[in-house]
């Protein structure tokens, strides 16, 4: 399958007729990754959006716990994996915002492609066709919204169990 072909599969890119695909299959770098290696680190600073074309990922977050007298603990929490046959992307955070650091980690559960985009070609890309630029941050929002609401279930469930177990 051509990278064209790919392209379209991902939601981020849907409504883009043929030839925007054929502009943004000019800016996507592709990259190899072996099983256990880390694309990202939470915290770093980032300024490229991720295409998992190959494989599958961990999507993973700090959680610092208070254990005792200031003592603190830290481990990482693995939120999901993602699989490449979902068409899922990564990163979009630092395409909307200046001076982005990475809200989360992202390792390789197997060996993986992955198309990169950078900031600054993405942006150029939407200078150059505002209607690309409009249909991409229009699947960005989209995408960010789900991810909010699903985040605010997360909460909401959070909330709950933690409110019952301190009453029981």
């Amino acid at each position: 399958m051509t990278l064209r072909n790919q392209l379209k599969n991902f939601p981020l890119f849907f409504g883009l007729t043929l030839p925007q695909l054929d502009m943004l299959e000019q800016i996507v770098h592709e990259k190899s990754y072996h099983a256990n290696e880390l694309i990202t680190r939470e915290g770093d600073a980032g300024d490229e959006l991720f295409l998992l074309l190959k494989g599958k990922v961990e999507i993973s977050k700090s959680l610092t716990l208070l254990v005792g007298r200031g003592d603190l603990d830290t481990r990482e929490k693995s939120l999901t994996q993602l699989k490449a046959e979902d068409a899922v992307y990564f990163g979009e955070m630092a395409i909307l915002q200046e001076q982005r650091v990475r809200s989360a980690t992202t390792k390789t559960v197997e060996d993986c492609i992955v198309g990169i985009i950078k900031k600054d070609d993405l942006l150029a890309l939407f200078e150059k066709d505002p209607d690309f630029g409009y249909k991409v941050i229009r699947n960005i929002a989209q995408t960010l919204a789900e991810r909010l609401e699903k985040a605010n279930q997360d909460i909401l469930k959070l909330t709950t169990a933690f409110s019952l177990a301190l009453q029981g």
